[in-house]
């Protein structure tokens, strides 16, 4: 028979338990930014997902440094992107941000640092990560490349597109890759797209990364009208040495990116779409 002190006893024996759980592991994003479009829709979706912290270097976009300082989940670095080749040169500057935002992270009681750009967003579930085996101090996420299906317009939300390239089996315009996260602790940046560290690295299956790339035409000729003078030498996409050899010539940036990101021209092109 259950007594009172026996009911008491159990209670008191839960409580204990759920006092000294340790709380669920915490995720941040670093990303470097730079005339990002619909942001709050950006932030919005992370926030909504779990996302406890983002580090963002904020590059050449002056109006929009109040707005992230308003945020405070954000910690903001303010820099510009000046360089002879800044195609090269971005990669570099990722790394470093990627460094530093697991330096910050161990301040800010962050587990896990995800290195994403503004034009991507993540899909699935999170506790995917969260519950990742103690030797674990990378994982990768496959990508998806966003397709549509008329040329996207300034008006259109950057994050609406309906239909997508699996990268890992499709021909993506873009990297194919995917990207990483990474420990705080134990884990560096590896280039643009990883971490590493002396602890095994696994890739997520219920964890994607969506990457909506130039996810409107005037944003795409902005984008490789700066990167015009950039060195295609060591570019191993298509898209991109195309679109910089355009030069900034509209009506030529025009045929590349219906070619590679308009889904009826890049099935009669490729036959890659899905």
């Amino acid at each position: 028979m259950i007594t009172f002190v026996m009911i008491a006893v159990l209670l008191m024996c839960l409580c204990i338990v759920f006092r000294f759980r340790p709380p669920p592991p915490k995720l941040g994003i670093v990303a470097c930014i730079k005339n990002p479009k619909n942001i709050e829709t950006w932030l919005k979706l992370h926030r909504d997902m779990g996302i406890s912290r983002f580090y963002i270097r904020l590059e050449d976009t002056p109006e929009l440094v109040e707005y992230f300082r308003s945020q405070p989940d954000v910690h903001l670095v303010v820099a510009d992107s000046k360089s002879a080749d800044e195609y090269a040169d971005l990669m570099t500057r990722q790394s470093q941000m990627v460094d530093l935002s697991l330096d910050l992270a161990k301040k800010d009681g962050i587990d896990w640092v995800i290195h994403i750009d503004c034009d991507e967003v993540l899909d699935g579930d999170l506790d995917e990560i969260r519950t990742l085996p103690g030797d674990v101090g990378t994982f990768w996420m496959q990508n998806y490349e966003a397709m549509y299906d008329t040329i996207p317009k300034t008006a259109d939300n950057c994050f609406k597109a309906e239909k997508f390239r699996n990268c890992a089996t499709d021909m993506c315009a873009s990297y194919a890759n995917g990207k990483g996260g990474g420990k705080v602790g134990v884990s560096q940046s590896h280039g643009p797209h990883r971490f590493k560290s002396n602890q095994k690295e696994v890739k997520l299956t219920n964890v994607t990364v969506k990457h909506f790339e130039s996810c409107d035409f005037d944003q795409y000729i902005a984008k490789y009208k700066r990167l015009a003078k950039s060195d295609t030498s060591k570019i191993p996409f298509a898209y991109y040495k195309e679109s910089i050899q355009a030069g900034g010539d509209v009506d030529k940036l025009e045929k590349v990116y219906e070619k590679y990101r308009v889904y009826s021209s890049s099935v009669k092109s490729s036959g890659s779409a899905s």
